[in-house]
């Protein structure tokens, strides 16, 4: 998620905290790296890899420094979210981000991210040591005002992509191969689909069936990211769970630019992954997924969004 510009960090445990809502998710035997802007202390993109290896943590601390955009190069802090504090993977993940010319301002090992778990500093001579605190009240509620919840891990990000029953799936693919064969005229106004999925907050055939053909109208897609980005995510979230592959491939892949407009790389990851799954051959998704794997700011991507 995109973090509100008044929130100050004020303690490690402040950051730790911060680090679960802008994933949206608690991590668990995790390395995290928190990049910052030359020049600024505002948090840009923050990765999340699994705890690497013995042997493993300079190839995984690499591949992170390349996901990042150039510009949030400058510093960075590492947390190691883990039961055993794995010095090594902060020093081997120190070498590597000195290396690549990215300044290590902390390094931090927590046993979680949630409120009252153990965090202390591992910097040399510093012997801080707290719990971590709620997160600021300021995040929870931009968190609820853009529709975003806190899951336990990122397992349960994946669950929320679960497809529905099989039964549904293959009747509503013969719906939408009878659709797409008989199809000539202007498809539904997209606006119209999404209202009226708000309207009703469930999808049934006939509106998966327009909501699909809808999606066909780039510029009006563009259009509901741009301007009613949680509202958009919403339906796409329930139509990537509610229809068939391949045609689940675009919502998923327009899911994951709506969850990259929130700063939510995490479920835009899962997204991604769902929409290649689904339609492996499709450019849509593999230029989604290639952008997502960038670490792409919200910024990045109303940039991205504003060419079309």
């Amino acid at each position: 998620m995109t973090t509100p510009s008044s929130v100050r960090i004020t303690s490690p445990g402040d950051l730790v905290a911060m680090v679960a809502c802008t994933l949206t998710f608690h991590p668990s035997e995790s390395l995290v790296l928190v990049s910052f802007a030359g020049g600024s202390t505002r948090m840009g993109p923050v990765l999340r890899t699994d705890l690497p290896g013995v042997g493993e943590i300079e190839s995984a601390t690499a591949e992170a420094v390349r996901a990042l955009p150039a510009e949030y190069r400058h510093s960075a802090l590492l947390v190691v979210v883990s039961r055993d504090p794995r010095e090594d993977v902060f020093r081997d993940a120190r070498l590597v981000l000195t290396a690549a010319g990215v300044k290590v301002t902390g390094a931090i090992h927590t046993t979680g991210t949630r409120s009252g778990d153990r965090w202390r500093c591992l910097d040399h001579g510093c012997g801080d040591a707290g719990t971590v605190p709620e997160p600021h009240p300021t995040v929870a509620a931009h968190m609820a005002w853009t529709e975003q919840v806190m899951l336990p891990d990122r397992e349960a990000i994946e669950q929320t992509l679960t497809p529905v029953d099989g039964v549904t799936l293959a009747r509503r693919a013969q719906l939408l191969t009878k659709h797409t064969t008989l199809t000539t005229g202007v498809p539904a106004s997209l606006a119209a689909t999404v209202a009226e999925y708000h309207a009703r907050h469930q999808l049934d055939d006939e509106l998966v069936v327009r909501l699909i053909a809808a999606l066909t109208d780039q510029r009006a897609v563009v259009e509901q990211l741009r301007e009613h980005t949680s509202q958009i995510r919403v339906v796409l979230e329930s139509l990537v769970r509610e229809t068939p592959a391949p045609w689940s491939a675009k919502p998923a892949a327009y899911l994951a630019l709506a969850a990259l407009l929130h700063g939510d790389g995490a479920h835009a990851s899962v997204a991604a992954e769902r929409a290649t799954t689904a339609d492996p051959a499709a450019l849509l998704p593999r230029l989604v997924s290639e952008v997502a794997a960038s670490a792409a700011t919200p910024d990045t991507i109303r940039g991205l969004l504003t060419r079309f």
